[in-house]
């Protein structure tokens, strides 16, 4: 979605958050990851998920399933299903559960994993087919996840495919 001041290369894409929720009103990277120009993947709730994570993920797939490159082209929005809530290891609500939340290095991508082992396989085999020519590590961030981040959060990485 472009704004009248957005020059014609650029395109502007506003999701709302979750106001109150936590100290930054949502990490938008746990949720939604951009992996090149034109191409998104979102981190999906499972269809009984109805807090405000949930729909706020809910609503960043649907506004990037919407939207468009600057050339018009429709952004191709890929999936990507979460843990279940009550099957990964920790019981700490503030753990933040995003496979998509993964970091990009020379060679490899850096992933979680958390004990859903169903929902962990899926989000390798989903990472690997995505980054065919990396090695996927997925790593127990428990620990870090208890304060509310994730591998993006502490990774200072360029955006790259």
């Amino acid at each position: 979605m472009s704004s009248p001041r957005t020059p014609a290369s650029q395109t502007t894409l506003w999701f709302d958050g979750v106001k109150g929720q936590d100290i930054t009103d949502d990490h938008v990277d746990a949720p939604s990851h951009f992996l090149a120009p034109g191409e998104a993947l979102v981190q999906m709730p499972l269809a009984s998920d109805s807090d405000a994570y949930a729909r706020d993920a809910r609503r960043q797939c649907s506004i990037l399933s919407a939207s468009t490159t600057p050339n018009g082209v429709p952004m191709d929005t890929m999936r990507l299903q979460g843990p279940g809530c009550n099957k990964i290891r920790s019981a700490n609500p503030e753990v933040l559960a995003s496979y998509a939340h993964f970091y990009l290095c020379n060679g490899a991508v850096v992933s979680a994993h958390f004990g859903d082992t169903r929902a962990d396989q899926a989000a390798r085999a989903t990472l690997q087919n995505l980054y065919p020519d990396r090695v996927v590590e997925q790593l127990n961030i428990d620990r870090l996840g208890t304060g509310g981040g994730g591998i993006h959060c502490v990774t200072q990485q360029q955006p790259v495919r």
